[in-house]
Formats: C-alpha cells, structure tokens, sequence
C-alpha cells in the first residue's frame, strides 16, 4: 500500500499530515503500538523540512511518501531546500550541547525508528519502521 502527500511550508498544515498519517495507519491495518513513534518522527521530519528546509516558504511544497508492505513501513520526506550536512548536527545528549536548541528533533527520530537515512545533501528523509506480525492488526 502505498500513499503521497504534499503541503504548502507553513506549520499549520502539521495537522494535515497528522490526520493523513492517522488514515493510512487506519487503512494498512497497523495497530496502534508504534502508531507515536511513526507520528512523532514524521512530524519531526516535516517541521524540520518546513523550518530548516524551505524556510518557511509558502510557496515550497514538503512531500510525505508511504509505503507499508508485510514487514516494514518505508517513509519519505522532502523538502525544497538546499539541505544540510546531517555530521554538523551534535548530539543533543552531550554535556557541552544540552543547552543548544538544534539537533534534538534528529535524536528523537534516530531513536524511535528502525532506520534513518538522509539523501540529497539532507533535503530528502528515509525513515523505517519493522513490522513484526504483533504490530500488525489480525484481520
């Protein structure tokens, strides 16, 4: 099964992307035990894309690409940017960087999924979840 979603750069529409998420987890029959950390960390993604990637510009579109098959749900994220050099972006748990306000949503999103890859200079987000037959609803 797979889904695509595209909204405008503008942090109002993380509300949209949260009821998408909600309708695709609904559709591809996942329970509900990592139903948070996929919206946490694809919200985290498109804030990232939103803020740090486009910039807040209205006029640049973030895309949001699902795919769930047997075992895994295969997430993308893109944004329009330029991207980043994710090796810049310190660890958060770090005595020197506690107090430093970038770097967390990265952390969270590393902790919470399977897999995180970043593509395109980071303009692009790959994220896995596994799927075992436990998250999986029995139909």
């Amino acid at each position: 099964m797979k889904r695509a979603h595209s909204i405008p750069s503008h942090l109002t529409y993380l509300y949209d992307v949260e009821t998408f998420l909600q309708t695709f987890i609904k559709e591809a029959g996942l329970s509900d035990i990592q139903y948070g950390s996929i919206v946490l960390s694809v919200c985290e993604s498109v804030n990232n894309a939103i803020t740090h990637g486009n910039r807040h510009d209205i006029n640049k579109k973030v895309d949001i690409r699902l795919e769930c098959c047997e075992q895994e749900l295969k997430i993308e994220i893109e944004d329009q940017g330029d991207g980043f050099d994710v090796d810049s972006i310190q660890d958060p748990t770090e005595v020197k960087n506690l107090k430093n306000e970038r770097g967390r949503g990265i952390f969270i999103i590393r902790n919470l999924a399977d897999e995180v890859r970043f593509e395109n200079n980071g303009s692009l987000v790959k994220i896995k979840f596994k799927l075992s037959s436990e998250h999986q609803l029995l139909l």
